[in-house]
């Protein structure tokens, strides 16, 4: 854990890094970090399969440990493995439990009793975790942040313990995510998975409201959105939409993505040259177009019958022997077609 602080050298501001304290309890890599709303404890889950909470005001120690699983609630709890009893050597031949991987970890509500995790396996699918924090009646847990205690992280009281006991788990992810981040609001769960994809899951409703194909190497890092959709972030005023989440992948590419179906400003109507098209313009075009539609038609039906019929007349001889014979035959044969002329065969 490390502390920002600004130092003033005459006219100049310099910002450094000075650590406070280390964190010790993981045995594996650390996959998410993410801190207390208030500021006062530190929530990490890692590759041993485990969430830890560390308290800010003993000196970064940890608090509570939430042991995620990864079968199906709805079924057996999967048989113990004791490796001990293991008589064979051969890596090959162990058949050990499989390894949880809890990518991803956040606080549910502003007191920070409520955590979500997101574990998985090298394969298969992925779980949803609720937990509930309970603690004891005598102790009151951290609200504010932590004091200041020097820069070692000396405790300047003991930490608190908080027993975390599992609300529910549910299937989250049919493959295994990669990376996990939850709005603010505690709403919407923004997950990346192995294969590239980003799932929006609505956390209330238990389900997946949108998947999005965009990457081609798993994702190594995703964002939901930090504040909520009625504030906009720079640049959505001007395009006009506002995306729910961030994701980054092994393939050097960052996605935005949004469950907005069309961006709210209308493109300007164009008339000819390039200019804005009047109210007036768009009233007349919209009044006029059906019978220019309906004109367009009648015309190609007489330049059709024109050529079969007529042919003749719009020969090169008979327009310099007779210039009036052609328009007489356009408008007898083709545009207005005599009582006398007309014949009904019988089919």
């Amino acid at each position: 854990v490390y502390s920002l602080e600004e130092k003033f050298n005459g006219s100049e501001l310099s910002c450094e890094f000075i650590k406070v304290a280390e964190c010790a309890g993981h045995t594996k890599a650390v996959c998410s970090i993410k801190f207390h709303p208030r500021g006062g404890r530190l929530l990490t889950s890692a590759k041993d399969g485990t969430a830890r909470v560390f308290d800010g005001r003993s000196g970064w120690a940890q608090a509570g440990v939430m042991e995620c699983e990864i079968h199906d609630p709805s079924g057996p709890p999967p048989p113990k493995i004791d490796v001990s009893k293991i008589k064979t050597k051969d890596p090959r031949m162990m058949k050990r439990p499989p390894q949880i991987l809890v990518r991803g970890c956040a606080y549910g509500d502003l007191e920070g009793k409520v955590i979500y995790t997101v574990a998985s396996g090298k394969r298969g699918p992925a779980y949803l975790t609720r937990w509930r924090g309970l603690v004891p009646l005598n102790t009151v847990p951290p609200t504010g942040a932590p004091p200041p205690g020097g820069r070692g992280g000396a405790a300047s009281q003991p930490p608190v313990p908080t027993e975390y006991r599992s609300e529910y788990r549910v299937q989250c992810s049919p493959v295994p995510v990669s990376s996990a981040s939850l709005s603010p609001d505690g709403a919407l769960l923004a997950m990346g998975n192995v294969e590239g994809q980003l799932l929006l899951y609505d956390v209330e409703q238990r389900r997946i409201i949108k998947k999005y194909e965009g990457h081609d190497l798993p994702v190594t890092c995703v964002a939901s959105r930090p504040v909520p959709n009625q504030l906009m972030l720079p640049g959505e005023l001007e395009g006009g939409v506002s995306y729910d989440a961030c994701s980054v992948s092994a393939d050097n590419r960052m996605g935005l993505w949004t469950l907005q179906k069309r961006s709210r400003i209308r493109p300007p109507g164009r008339a000819r040259g390039g200019r804005t098209a009047g109210v007036a313009e768009r009233i007349i075009w919209r009044a006029m177009r059906i019978p220019l539609l309906i004109a367009a038609a009648l015309a190609g039906v007489a330049v059709r019958d024109t050529a079969s019929v007529c042919r003749e007349e719009f020969g090169l001889g008979s327009l310099a022997l007779e210039p009036g014979a052609a328009g007489l035959c356009v408008y007898r044969e083709v545009l207005w077609a005599e009582d006398g002329r007309v014949n009904f065969v019988p089919e």
